[in-house]
Protein backbone atom coordinates (compact mmCIF):
# COMPACT_ATOMS: atom_id res chain seq x y z
CA UNK A 1 0.00 0.00 0.00
CA UNK A 2 1.14 3.36 -0.87
CA UNK A 3 1.96 6.14 1.55
CA UNK A 4 -0.76 8.16 -0.16
CA UNK A 5 -3.43 5.16 0.42
CA UNK A 6 -2.11 4.39 4.02
CA UNK A 7 -3.16 8.04 4.82
CA UNK A 8 -6.28 7.85 3.11
CA UNK A 9 -7.17 5.12 5.38
CA UNK A 10 -6.28 7.21 8.44
CA UNK A 11 -8.74 10.26 7.23
CA UNK A 12 -11.40 8.55 6.04
CA UNK A 13 -11.28 6.19 9.02
CA UNK A 14 -11.26 8.96 11.39
CA UNK A 15 -14.52 10.32 9.11
CA UNK A 16 -16.05 7.38 10.00
CA UNK A 17 -15.67 6.97 13.77
CA UNK A 18 -16.49 11.14 13.71
CA UNK A 19 -13.64 12.12 14.83
CA UNK A 20 -14.40 14.99 12.22
CA UNK A 21 -16.51 15.62 9.54
CA UNK A 22 -13.64 16.27 6.61
CA UNK A 23 -10.40 16.93 6.69
CA UNK A 24 -7.41 17.99 4.46
CA UNK A 25 -3.58 17.15 5.10
CA UNK A 26 -0.75 18.42 2.66
CA UNK A 27 2.57 16.49 3.38
CA UNK A 28 6.23 17.48 2.08
CA UNK A 29 9.30 15.64 1.77
CA UNK A 30 12.86 15.21 -0.33
CA UNK A 31 10.51 12.50 -2.25
CA UNK A 32 7.53 13.51 -2.55
CA UNK A 33 4.68 16.28 -2.09
CA UNK A 34 1.03 14.58 -1.30
CA UNK A 35 -2.37 16.02 -0.88
CA UNK A 36 -5.13 13.79 0.75
CA UNK A 37 -8.82 14.26 1.31
CA UNK A 38 -11.81 12.67 3.30
CA UNK A 39 -15.27 13.39 4.17
CA UNK A 40 -17.82 16.47 4.14
CA UNK A 41 -17.80 19.85 5.27
CA UNK A 42 -20.91 18.46 7.91
CA UNK A 43 -21.94 15.21 9.06
CA UNK A 44 -25.25 16.15 7.85
CA UNK A 45 -24.23 17.43 4.15
CA UNK A 46 -22.75 16.52 0.69
CA UNK A 47 -20.37 19.32 0.04
CA UNK A 48 -17.21 17.43 -0.11
CA UNK A 49 -14.07 18.29 1.81
CA UNK A 50 -11.79 19.67 -1.46
CA UNK A 51 -8.19 21.02 -1.17
CA UNK A 52 -9.05 24.77 -1.56
CA UNK A 53 -11.49 24.45 1.64
CA UNK A 54 -10.24 26.89 4.24
CA UNK A 55 -10.40 26.13 7.69
CA UNK A 56 -10.49 28.10 11.31
CA UNK A 57 -7.10 27.83 12.07
CA UNK A 58 -7.41 28.52 15.83
CA UNK A 59 -4.18 28.65 17.55
CA UNK A 60 -2.08 27.66 14.55
CA UNK A 61 -2.18 31.58 14.31
CA UNK A 62 0.03 31.50 17.62
CA UNK A 63 2.59 29.96 15.85
CA UNK A 64 2.43 32.63 12.87
CA UNK A 65 2.59 35.34 15.17
CA UNK A 66 5.24 34.31 16.96
CA UNK A 67 7.17 33.72 13.65
CA UNK A 68 6.50 37.64 12.97
CA UNK A 69 7.80 38.18 16.45
CA UNK A 70 11.08 36.25 15.64
CA UNK A 71 11.77 38.16 12.83
CA UNK A 72 11.54 41.60 14.86
CA UNK A 73 13.85 40.34 16.98
CA UNK A 74 16.28 39.56 14.16
CA UNK A 75 15.55 42.81 12.90
CA UNK A 76 16.81 44.65 16.52
CA UNK A 77 12.88 45.83 16.92
CA UNK A 78 11.93 43.68 19.72
CA UNK A 79 14.29 41.57 22.65
CA UNK A 80 13.23 38.38 23.66
CA UNK A 81 14.30 39.49 27.24
CA UNK A 82 13.04 42.24 27.61
CA UNK A 83 10.24 42.85 30.00
CA UNK A 84 6.55 43.23 28.45
CA UNK A 85 6.53 46.90 30.05
CA UNK A 86 9.14 48.03 28.18
CA UNK A 87 6.45 47.88 25.04
CA UNK A 88 3.44 48.11 27.33
CA UNK A 89 3.96 50.59 29.82
CA UNK A 90 0.85 50.22 31.42
CA UNK A 91 0.89 46.07 32.36
CA UNK A 92 1.61 45.97 35.85
CA UNK A 93 3.13 42.18 34.85
CA UNK A 94 6.83 44.48 35.71
CA UNK A 95 8.47 40.46 35.59
CA UNK A 96 7.37 38.98 32.53
CA UNK A 97 9.37 38.74 29.03
CA UNK A 98 9.04 38.83 26.13
CA UNK A 99 10.23 35.09 25.94
CA UNK A 100 8.15 34.02 28.74
CA UNK A 101 5.09 35.35 26.52
CA UNK A 102 6.39 32.98 23.53
CA UNK A 103 7.25 29.93 26.06
CA UNK A 104 4.16 30.29 27.76
CA UNK A 105 5.67 30.63 31.33
CA UNK A 106 4.41 34.13 32.29
CA UNK A 107 2.52 33.05 35.05
CA UNK A 108 -0.30 34.80 34.26
CA UNK A 109 -3.83 33.35 34.18
CA UNK A 110 -6.49 34.47 32.63
CA UNK A 111 -9.60 32.84 31.13
CA UNK A 112 -10.55 34.96 28.25
CA UNK A 113 -13.31 32.73 26.91
CA UNK A 114 -14.81 33.62 29.69
CA UNK A 115 -13.71 37.30 29.96
CA UNK A 116 -14.62 37.87 26.52
CA UNK A 117 -18.54 37.67 27.35
CA UNK A 118 -18.14 41.48 28.94
CA UNK A 119 -17.26 42.69 25.57
CA UNK A 120 -13.81 43.61 23.82
CA UNK A 121 -13.26 46.26 25.84
CA UNK A 122 -13.72 44.70 29.21
CA UNK A 123 -11.70 41.61 27.65
CA UNK A 124 -8.75 43.83 27.22
CA UNK A 125 -8.88 46.07 30.11
CA UNK A 126 -8.24 42.40 31.97
CA UNK A 127 -5.57 41.64 30.07
CA UNK A 128 -3.69 45.16 30.72
CA UNK A 129 -4.37 44.78 34.64
CA UNK A 130 -3.46 41.18 34.64
CA UNK A 131 -0.40 39.69 37.29
CA UNK A 132 1.51 36.51 37.55
CA UNK A 133 -0.19 34.00 39.70
CA UNK A 134 3.54 32.35 39.09
CA UNK A 135 6.93 33.16 39.06
CA UNK A 136 7.70 34.27 35.14
CA UNK A 137 9.70 31.11 33.56
CA UNK A 138 8.87 28.72 36.68
CA UNK A 139 5.65 26.51 35.47
CA UNK A 140 4.93 25.91 31.73
CA UNK A 141 0.84 26.42 31.24
CA UNK A 142 -0.33 26.83 28.23
CA UNK A 143 -2.59 30.21 27.88
CA UNK A 144 -3.94 32.12 25.16
CA UNK A 145 -3.17 35.30 27.20
CA UNK A 146 0.27 34.94 26.47
CA UNK A 147 0.47 35.39 22.37
CA UNK A 148 -2.69 37.85 22.49
CA UNK A 149 -0.09 40.56 24.20
CA UNK A 150 2.42 39.22 21.96
CA UNK A 151 0.28 40.52 19.34
CA UNK A 152 -0.17 43.56 20.73
CA UNK A 153 2.90 44.53 21.17
CA UNK A 154 4.12 44.07 17.62
CA UNK A 155 1.36 46.60 17.14
CA UNK A 156 2.69 48.70 19.44
CA UNK A 157 6.58 48.64 17.96
CA UNK A 158 5.46 48.83 14.45
CA UNK A 159 2.67 51.19 14.04
CA UNK A 160 0.39 48.85 11.99
CA UNK A 161 -2.42 46.23 12.89
CA UNK A 162 -1.57 42.76 13.28
CA UNK A 163 -3.33 41.81 10.93
CA UNK A 164 -0.88 44.30 8.45
CA UNK A 165 2.01 42.65 10.12
CA UNK A 166 1.53 38.93 9.44
CA UNK A 167 0.49 39.57 6.09
CA UNK A 168 3.99 41.79 5.47
CA UNK A 169 6.18 39.68 7.57
CA UNK A 170 5.14 36.48 7.40
CA UNK A 171 2.31 35.26 4.97
CA UNK A 172 3.28 36.95 2.10
CA UNK A 173 7.22 35.99 1.85
CA UNK A 174 6.50 32.25 2.89
CA UNK A 175 3.67 32.70 -0.35
CA UNK A 176 0.55 32.03 1.86
CA UNK A 177 -2.04 33.78 -0.47
CA UNK A 178 -4.91 32.24 1.07
CA UNK A 179 -4.31 32.58 5.05
CA UNK A 180 -6.68 35.33 6.08
CA UNK A 181 -8.53 37.02 9.14
CA UNK A 182 -12.49 37.44 8.81
CA UNK A 183 -12.85 35.77 5.26
CA UNK A 184 -15.21 37.62 3.03
CA UNK A 185 -18.78 36.42 2.74
CA UNK A 186 -17.94 35.30 -0.47
CA UNK A 187 -15.54 32.70 0.67
CA UNK A 188 -18.56 30.98 2.96
CA UNK A 189 -18.83 27.99 0.19
CA UNK A 190 -15.04 27.16 0.82
CA UNK A 191 -15.05 27.05 4.55
CA UNK A 192 -16.20 23.85 7.05
CA UNK A 193 -18.23 25.59 9.77
CA UNK A 194 -16.45 24.66 13.55
CA UNK A 195 -19.71 24.33 15.75
CA UNK A 196 -22.84 24.55 16.65
CA UNK A 197 -23.25 27.10 19.61
CA UNK A 198 -25.88 27.93 22.00
CA UNK A 199 -25.87 31.60 21.90
CA UNK A 200 -24.02 31.90 18.57
CA UNK A 201 -25.85 29.25 16.43
CA UNK A 202 -24.16 27.78 13.55
CA UNK A 203 -19.94 29.56 13.38
CA UNK A 204 -19.45 29.37 9.87
CA UNK A 205 -17.52 31.97 8.67
CA UNK A 206 -16.65 34.02 11.63
CA UNK A 207 -13.97 32.65 14.07
CA UNK A 208 -14.22 30.21 16.28
CA UNK A 209 -12.73 31.36 19.45
CA UNK A 210 -14.93 33.36 21.83
CA UNK A 211 -12.77 36.13 22.64
CA UNK A 212 -10.93 37.03 19.11
CA UNK A 213 -14.47 37.44 18.08
CA UNK A 214 -14.97 40.00 20.27
CA UNK A 215 -11.94 41.61 19.73
CA UNK A 216 -13.20 41.90 15.60
CA UNK A 217 -12.09 38.57 14.29
CA UNK A 218 -8.10 39.69 14.76
CA UNK A 219 -5.43 38.38 17.70
CA UNK A 220 -2.54 37.24 18.29
CA UNK A 221 -3.50 33.63 19.54
CA UNK A 222 -6.38 33.06 17.20
CA UNK A 223 -8.30 34.47 14.21
CA UNK A 224 -6.44 33.08 11.10
CA UNK A 225 -8.92 30.83 8.21
CA UNK A 226 -6.22 29.01 5.51
CA UNK A 227 -6.30 26.04 3.60
CA UNK A 228 -3.71 22.87 4.49
CA UNK A 229 -1.50 23.72 1.34
CA UNK A 230 -0.79 27.11 2.67
CA UNK A 231 -0.21 26.00 6.33
CA UNK A 232 2.34 23.34 4.59
CA UNK A 233 4.15 26.76 3.13
CA UNK A 234 4.59 27.50 6.13
CA UNK A 235 5.94 24.09 7.61
CA UNK A 236 8.72 23.96 4.60
CA UNK A 237 9.67 28.24 5.31
CA UNK A 238 10.62 26.57 8.70
CA UNK A 239 12.57 24.25 7.35
CA UNK A 240 14.35 26.52 5.15
CA UNK A 241 15.10 28.88 8.03
CA UNK A 242 16.66 26.60 9.98
CA UNK A 243 18.61 25.78 7.33
CA UNK A 244 19.48 29.75 7.45
CA UNK A 245 18.07 31.01 4.10
CA UNK A 246 14.01 31.35 4.88
CA UNK A 247 12.13 33.95 3.75
CA UNK A 248 11.16 35.81 6.93
CA UNK A 249 15.04 37.36 7.60
CA UNK A 250 15.00 35.32 10.81
CA UNK A 251 18.68 34.62 12.22
CA UNK A 252 19.30 31.01 11.76
CA UNK A 253 21.11 30.61 15.76
CA UNK A 254 17.18 32.17 17.08
CA UNK A 255 15.66 29.93 14.61
CA UNK A 256 17.48 26.74 15.98
CA UNK A 257 16.58 27.91 19.72
CA UNK A 258 12.83 27.78 18.77
CA UNK A 259 13.39 24.50 18.11
CA UNK A 260 15.26 23.58 21.88
CA UNK A 261 12.98 23.13 24.33
CA UNK A 262 13.28 26.24 27.19
CA UNK A 263 10.61 24.82 29.29
CA UNK A 264 11.77 23.95 33.19
CA UNK A 265 12.58 20.32 33.89
CA UNK A 266 10.17 17.40 34.17
CA UNK A 267 7.16 20.18 32.53
CA UNK A 268 5.66 20.34 29.32
CA UNK A 269 7.85 20.58 26.21
CA UNK A 270 8.03 23.80 24.56
CA UNK A 271 10.54 26.22 22.25
CA UNK A 272 10.00 29.49 21.16
CA UNK A 273 6.37 29.05 20.48
CA UNK A 274 6.57 25.83 19.08
CA UNK A 275 5.14 22.64 21.19
CA UNK A 276 7.59 19.59 21.75
CA UNK A 277 8.13 16.32 22.77
CA UNK A 278 4.17 16.05 22.91
CA UNK A 279 3.55 12.00 23.50
CA UNK A 280 -0.48 12.77 22.83
CA UNK A 281 -0.26 13.65 19.48
CA UNK A 282 3.78 12.88 18.59
CA UNK A 283 5.02 9.39 17.23
CA UNK A 284 7.31 7.99 20.09
CA UNK A 285 10.09 7.81 17.18
CA UNK A 286 9.97 11.78 17.02
CA UNK A 287 9.79 13.13 20.33
CA UNK A 288 13.15 14.61 19.92
CA UNK A 289 13.04 16.03 16.36
CA UNK A 290 9.31 16.65 15.98
CA UNK A 291 8.34 20.58 16.00
CA UNK A 292 4.23 21.13 15.81
CA UNK A 293 1.36 23.15 16.85
CA UNK A 294 -2.12 22.52 17.08
CA UNK A 295 -5.36 24.48 16.97
CA UNK A 296 -8.64 23.86 19.03
CA UNK A 297 -10.60 23.50 15.99
CA UNK A 298 -8.92 20.48 14.53
CA UNK A 299 -5.52 21.99 12.98
CA UNK A 300 -2.08 20.89 13.37
CA UNK A 301 1.34 22.02 11.21
CA UNK A 302 4.48 19.90 12.18
CA UNK A 303 8.28 19.78 11.10
CA UNK A 304 10.70 17.62 11.22
CA UNK A 305 13.65 19.12 10.30
CA UNK A 306 16.42 15.62 10.35
CA UNK A 307 14.33 14.50 7.71
CA UNK A 308 13.22 18.07 6.21
CA UNK A 309 9.61 16.94 6.57
CA UNK A 310 6.76 19.32 6.91
CA UNK A 311 3.02 18.61 6.78
CA UNK A 312 -0.60 20.41 7.73
CA UNK A 313 -3.56 18.23 8.52
CA UNK A 314 -6.75 20.82 8.68
CA UNK A 315 -10.47 19.95 10.26
CA UNK A 316 -13.47 21.20 12.04
CA UNK A 317 -13.53 17.99 14.78
CA UNK A 318 -15.52 19.96 17.11
CA UNK A 319 -18.74 20.32 14.62
CA UNK A 320 -21.12 19.88 15.53
CA UNK A 321 -20.16 20.14 19.23
CA UNK A 322 -16.43 20.28 20.76
CA UNK A 323 -15.93 17.16 22.19
CA UNK A 324 -12.52 15.60 23.58
CA UNK A 325 -9.50 15.87 21.56
CA UNK A 326 -10.07 12.22 19.90
CA UNK A 327 -8.28 13.90 16.85
CA UNK A 328 -4.71 13.82 18.57
CA UNK A 329 -5.01 9.95 17.80
CA UNK A 330 -5.25 10.45 13.83
CA UNK A 331 -2.65 13.05 14.11
CA UNK A 332 -0.36 10.63 15.80
CA UNK A 333 -1.29 7.63 13.37
CA UNK A 334 -0.18 9.85 10.64
CA UNK A 335 3.57 11.08 11.99
CA UNK A 336 4.07 7.39 12.54
CA UNK A 337 3.46 6.80 8.29
CA UNK A 338 5.22 9.73 7.29
CA UNK A 339 8.49 9.04 10.02
CA UNK A 340 8.26 5.18 8.60
CA UNK A 341 9.28 6.03 5.29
Amino acid sequence: MSIADRLTVILTEGVQQKVFPGAVLAVASPNQQLTVVAGTHRYTDTQVVTTDCLYDLASLTKIVTVTAALAMCSRGWLSLDAPVTKYLFQSPAKTVTIRHLLTHTSGLDIRLSTTALAGGDALWQAVTECIPTKIPGSVVAYANVNTLILGRILEVITYQSLAQILLKYVLLPAGMNETIFNPAPSLLSRIPPTEIDPVRGEVWGSVHDESTAVLGGVAGHAGLFGTAADMLRFGQAWLTTLQGHGPWGIDRALAQQALQNQSPAGQLGVGLGWMLARDNFMPTAALNSMAAHTGFTGPVVAIVPQKKVAWALLSNRTWPQRTAPRHHSVTHSIGEVLLSV
